[in-house]
């Protein structure tokens, strides 16, 4: 290993300097989540959005469908609008994940109850 030297540990020390005195200022505590309800637009946009997502990256099986929103919580952002957590139910619709279709315009599959005695 190389030592440094005094000049080596002067720049060191002044790129210490110079990136603590361009550090962000300190910021105010972050938001509390929100509660939305829901059935709130937002939710039902974002729920939208994920489900798209998730079926975009499946590539066997069958497009997953919303059956209901369970629980919401936003996370306000300062710039970038919000972050949502969601709990979503869904359920497998007749169309394969390899047809590409939006989960929108596919059927719901049809549940067969089978009793055994």
């Amino acid at each position: 290993f190389k030592l440094l030297g005094p000049l080596s540990l002067s720049y060191l020390g002044e790129l210490a300097l110079c990136s603590w005195a361009a550090s962000p200022p300190a910021r105010e505590a972050q938001a509390a989540l929100l509660s939305p309800t829901c059935d709130d637009t937002a939710a039902e946009k974002a729920a939208d959005l994920a489900l798209c997502q998730i079926n975009a990256y499946r590539n066997e099986g069958y497009i997953l469908s919303l059956y209901r929103i369970f629980c919401v919580q936003e996370h306000p952002q300062e710039i970038t609008g919000s972050v949502f957590y969601l709990n979503l139910d869904v359920v497998e619709v007749e169309c394969h994940v390899l047809s590409r279709k939006f989960w929108k315009n596919c059927m719901n599959k049809r549940f067969t109850f089978i009793a055994t005695l």
